[in-house]
């Protein structure tokens, strides 16, 4: 450096270490003021807000869990926290108060019960299940019984058509007439549903018994 340039900073009161230093200082403000305008335009930038965002949601996240470890941590006494006390409590009487409960029920479509209350209806489902149980059971038991009298009816019925067959031709039951008058207004169903009914007679027994009388028979 001449000593002319020397001269000038002595004359102003400036070392030659603050002369050298001073364009960098105005270069670090300079690098400083592009940078703040670049972060800032990032924000108005689609990518920018994205980045925002997902801070923000990170932040609100962490507090949230901030909060939930404190509570835990009060409510089992590790830590005394006054705050975590007070929303403690305050949710609480929060989910005490029943209109909110009412309206957690109606919103999420849930109910809200006691433990002994859930135990109750616990206990009385499980029984209704397995009396259902026991029911599908024996009516599956009485549906093989019934389908085996069916078969077995079924396998007589060949016989009990030719037992009819033969009571037509030997004591002429074909020729009873069941809507024919027995005695004054009972007719010969009636009068054949009566010896069955109080007589405890068989079918063709208690025709028999009715065709005594001429008018239970078709001439």
């Amino acid at each position: 450096m001449s000593s002319r340039r020397q001269v000038v900073l002595e004359r102003e009161g400036t070392s030659l270490e603050e002369d050298i230093d001073a364009p960098k200082e105005k270069v670090s403000s300079t690098e400083a003021t592009a940078f703040a305008a670049s972060d800032k335009e990032d924000i108005t930038k689609p990518f920018g807000i994205i980045t925002l965002l997902k801070d923000i949601i990170v932040g609100i996240i962490l507090g949230v869990i901030l909060i939930s470890t404190s509570i835990y941590l009060d409510y089992h006494d590790v830590i005394h926290s006054r705050g975590a006390h007070n929303v403690r409590n305050a949710t609480l009487q929060l989910l005490d108060n029943s209109e909110t409960i009412a309206n957690l029920e109606e919103s999420f479509e849930l109910k809200f019960m006691k433990m002994n209350e859930y135990e109750s209806n616990r206990k009385e489902i499980d029984s209704v299940a397995e009396k259902l149980a026991f029911r599908n059971e024996d009516l599956e038991k009485r549906t093989a019984e019934a389908e085996g009298k069916h078969k077995e009816a079924e396998s007589i019925r060949p016989e009990h058509e030719s037992l009819m067959l033969m009571a037509n031709t030997q004591f002429e039951l074909d020729k009873y007439c069941g809507e024919c008058m027995w005695v004054g207004k009972t007719t010969c169903n009636q009068r054949v549903q009566f010896l069955e009914r109080t007589y405890n007679m068989g079918t063709v027994d208690a025709k028999i018994d009715a065709m005594k009388l001429p008018t239970c028979t078709m001439q």
